[in-house]
């Protein structure tokens, strides 16, 4: 669904959902050739790294994503705040802050690095003892797994998960968290091959199956 709440006017002028393709195409291309079996199956594309996505994919096309009119929208990320009620925005402006400022705040202060006043890196905030570090990831993980259930409603069910990018391709933590939340989807992942993380990280013949696929922007 490309449109907001808006008046239809709003709409033709472009203030619409855009989304976010390059990553997903490639990873469609990549299980074709890893999981022909796949091909015109229900997948959600975790793309989490400093910039990070979901999108939901049905016969090889995304069908949506968390990505919207900006890169602000959907999962929290590095430093962008992620889905966020406008009325903060009216807030913010009711207290004093101008557009660049709260520009700034949004794309460049927020997110991971916002909520822990740490790091925007994941590996800094696992190694951290910061009480705010742990609950930044928290929130990450808590918010990717809500919104793989979204996805999954919409897609009437769920046959392959993918993680790339950054976060996705290189922590094995942050996997295993995600896939212990999507247990009632039946998310299983073997803990050696999660270790490995590269290929498919679910038992043989398990459905759905679970990957780490590198992606290719």
């Amino acid at each position: 669904m490309e449109r907001f709440g808006l008046p239809d006017k709003l709409l033709r002028r472009g203030a619409r959902r855009w989304g976010h393709g390059l990553s997903c195409e490639y990873i469609a291309d990549r299980l074709r050739c890893l999981a022909p079996n796949l091909c015109g199956c229900r997948i959600v594309v975790a793309h989490l790294g400093s910039g990070a996505s979901l999108s939901a994919m049905r016969d090889g096309r995304s069908v949506d994503t968390t990505m919207s009119f900006s890169a602000l929208d959907g999962l929290p990320m590095g430093t962008r705040c992620g889905t966020l009620d406008p009325g903060a925005i009216l807030f913010l402006l009711r207290d004093g802050l101008n557009a660049d400022r709260i520009d700034d705040l949004l794309y460049k202060q927020s997110g991971l690095l916002g909520i822990s006043g740490v790091s925007n890196d994941v590996r800094a905030l696992l190694a951290s003892d910061c009480p705010l570090a742990a609950e930044a990831i928290e929130f990450f993980v808590y918010r990717v797994i809500r919104e793989i259930g979204s996805l999954t409603a919409l897609l009437g069910g769920l046959d392959g998960l993918d993680f790339t990018a950054g976060i996705g391709e290189n922590s094995p933590l942050i996997r295993q968290r995600i896939c212990e939340g999507l247990a009632w989807l039946g998310v299983s992942i073997d803990p050696d091959a999660n270790q490995r993380g590269n290929g498919c990280m679910s038992p043989e013949g398990h459905t759905p199956s679970v990957w780490v696929i590198p992606t290719d922007e």
